[in-house]
């Protein structure tokens, strides 16, 4: 135990090397699970014992090792602020002894940062505990109805395609792309007819928020209850379960369906508990590794994602999104039948690719952030989103091609934006909005043996999985009005419904 006094600063220190980064960063405690903290703080630990052994036996002094350990842990591991308060802490503590005591030794310096440990742990949890607060305990069955009336599916001898819902991030509409962009759009959307997609002509997203968006279409219903147990928090990370565990994925599993989702470099899409991951990389990093490594001196690994850890930067970003439009031809070999869910970051921000496939790379720090005006200038961002889209345009076509063309039996295939662009779109103020460039999106649908003209022309997301187990599955699903809701980033979770809004010109400027 005697010794336990050498070790236990750097044993603390690296236990805290999360949590630092958690409390003091402001959006961590909105966007990353806590739980997400574990394999960093292992790491950390598992440097520091590895330093300590390594300084144990250069010098066989448990002392000397002890701080050596403790501050390379420190180093690469804590911010430069926090950093810098250690450091000064311990000098101020260390020449106030050595001027009472003559001559402090290392025993003294490995108390000193002991006690300094000890003080950064009742910090930090503090703060920990307190960011806790407010936010609701919750679960999946407490955010989302469960979908009842689908146990007839599972005694079915119907036939069962596999089913591709492939997300576009931020894809408008082709009349908005035009009348608020002045982009025509008009080839890409008579290519999808040629090749037997019904593009629905006046869809909407029912939520301007991927999270909340996707919440509702995979789980085929409104978040009337969400809102309510959430209340007044603006925390994401509750409700990133509702997507992951869906009713879509559940009602499809008991179908005896096989899942197979694409990493999308984003935890509340990044599902990697199906039958298949697909990673553009062996090891994709969480989303609580970016600040984990970009604040600290372990960004000195930004350029080493060849060894196979995507490291968040716009390189690795762009390369997940060129992995899922390679591989998604390849998938539809896999005996089936299957659910095939991809959510590409694009068009949406950061702006990576131009309309030929050149990659470009923003002037600021990496980040998923939909904040067009990063880029400088609205007309600047308008110009970036289009390029991207005209080169997601040509990536997704050859993509839905290999997939029709490698299925064993036609496949049905939604491809799906889950809102418009947002370079005129207020998170929030509905006034300062143009609320019909980030709802009305492409909503196009591949369903053989259907009828187009059965398709409802403003078929929203939430009403997607439903129309297709009604056509395919035989299912009695409810068909909900069509409905749009706004909720600012202050009242994150309280939904205003906005449905006879959304519709209306953006202003002058509209064509």
């Amino acid at each position: 135990m005697k010794k336990m006094k050498y070790i236990l600063h750097g044993t603390l220190f690296s236990l805290c090397s999360g949590l630092i980064i958690y409390v003091f960063k402001s959006d961590s405690s909105l966007f990353i699970n806590p739980i997400d903290l574990i394999y960093p703080t292992i790491f950390s630990l598992f440097v520091f014992i590895l330093f300590l052994f390594i300084g144990y036996l250069v010098s066989r002094n448990l002392k000397t090792s002890g701080l050596f350990a403790s501050i390379l842990v420190l180093g690469l591991f804590y911010i430069w602020p926090v950093f810098l308060v250690i450091l000064i802490s311990y000098l101020a503590t260390f020449l106030l002894l050595k001027f009472l005591l003559k001559k402090p030794d290392l025993i003294e310096s490995n108390l000193i940062l002991n006690f300094i440990s000890i003080v950064l742990v009742c910090i930090t949890s503090t703060l920990f505990i307190n960011q806790m607060v407010g936010i609701p305990r919750v679960s999946r069955e407490n955010l989302i109805l469960p979908v009842d009336n689908y146990s007839e599916l599972l005694l079915s001898d119907l036939e069962r395609p596999d089913i591709y819902y492939i997300i576009m991030d931020g894809y408008g509409r082709e009349d908005i792309l035009l009348s608020v962009l002045g982009f025509d759009n008009s080839l890409f959307i008579d290519s999808l007819d040629e090749k037997g997609f019904f593009v629905a002509p006046a869809s909407q997203a029912n939520y301007p928020r991927t999270v909340f968006s996707l919440s509702s279409s995979l789980n085929m219903q409104y978040l009337d209850p969400m809102a309510q147990v959430m209340g007044n928090s603006s925390s994401w990370w509750p409700i990133a379960d509702t997507i992951q565990h869906s009713e879509v994925r559940n009602i499809l599993e008991d179908m005896g369906y096989k899942t197979i989702f694409f990493s999308s470099g984003w935890d509340f899409t990044d599902i990697r508990d199906g039958d298949r991951y697909e990673a553009a990389y062996p090891i994709m990093l969480k989303n609580f590794e970016n600040p984990f490594l970009n604040f600290t001196n372990l960004n000195i690994l930004r350029n080493m994602s060849w060894l196979g850890i995507s490291y968040p930067s716009y390189d690795t970003h762009r390369n997940t999104i060129l992995y899922i439009f390679s591989q998604l031809p390849n998938v539809a070999s896999i005996p089936g039948p299957k659910f095939v869910f991809a959510h590409i970051l694009a068009p949406h921000p950061p702006y990576v690719f131009k309309g030929s496939g050149e990659t470009i790379d923003p002037d600021y720090p990496f980040s998923l952030i939909d904040a067009p005006k990063m880029d400088g200038d609205t007309s600047l961002s308008q110009n970036n989103y289009l390029e991207q889209l005209q080169f997601v345009n040509d990536k997704i076509m050859i993509a839905i091609t290999g997939i029709i063309e490698n299925s064993k039996n036609p496949p049905v295939i939604i491809l799906q934006g889950d809102h418009g662009s947002g370079i005129f779109f207020d998170y929030n103020s509905i006034t300062n909005s143009c609320l019909r460039e980030r709802y009305s999106i492409l909503n196009a649908y591949y369903l053989p043996g259907i009828d187009k003209g059965s398709i409802p022309e403003d078929i929203s997301p939430v009403n997607s999985f439903r129309f297709i187990f009604n056509h395919y599955f035989q299912a009695d699903f409810e068909i909900l009005h069509d409905q749009q809701y706004f909720s600012s980033s202050k009242d994150f979770y309280q939904f205003t419904d906005i449905s006879g809004l959304t519709g209306k010109p953006c202003g002058s400027g509209e064509n």
